[in-house]
């Protein structure tokens, strides 16, 4: 990793506009598109593959060969574990945590505090988490290990999903239930 912040110059794969903030650890192999903005004491790690206009924020840890679709916005604080895909137009609000070979679909929505969770309760590490197209995930909810939730489904705040979705709806409570 190397120190990177917006006084030091470095080869970087890029055409446009790069902003970087102060005192960011980049990884090696990084390719960046156009118009991207890097917060603040940030880490990237290597191998990473991020898309045009994207906006990472302060204090994000980014893991290994992590791709970020073009118009996707990390807001600050998250976390990711390696292997993570986000696709275009994915918003990831602040204190989220996605564990390794999380991936986000187009336009899908992350609030605040969001957790996917790695392994189960009998200590098995799982990975492969799927949110689908158009989902919204609420502020504070938690999702278990493995878990494929469709297209165009509303997980409610503090919700907890520990099986798989399909149906598109909205769904609330611990365990999530489908409530229209």
């Amino acid at each position: 990793m190397e120190r990177l912040n917006e006084n030091t110059e470095r080869k970087i794969k890029t055409k446009y506009l790069l902003k970087f903030g102060y005192n960011n650890l980049i990884g090696k192999n990084i390719r960046i598109g156009k118009n991207v903005s890097i917060g603040s004491f940030t880490i990237i790690g290597d191998n990473a593959i991020i898309g045009d206009n994207v906006t990472i924020g302060n204090y994000c840890e980014i893991g290994k060969n992590i791709i970020i679709g073009n118009d996707s916005i990390l807001q600050g604080r998250i976390r990711t574990g390696n292997d993570c895909t986000i696709e275009e137009k994915v918003t990831i609000k602040y204190g989220t945590i996605l564990t390794s070979g999380v991936l986000l679909k187009k336009n899908c929505f992350i609030a605040p505090n969001v957790i996917t969770l790695g392994s189960t309760h009998e200590r098995i590490t799982k990975h492969g988490t799927v949110i689908g197209e158009n989902s919204y995930i609420g502020a504070g909810s938690k999702i278990a290990a493995d878990i494929k939730i469709g297209n165009d489904i509303v997980v409610g705040a503090i919700g907890f999903v520990n099986k798989d979705i399909s149906v598109p709806g909205i769904y609330v409570g611990v365990p999530v239930k489908k409530i229209k």
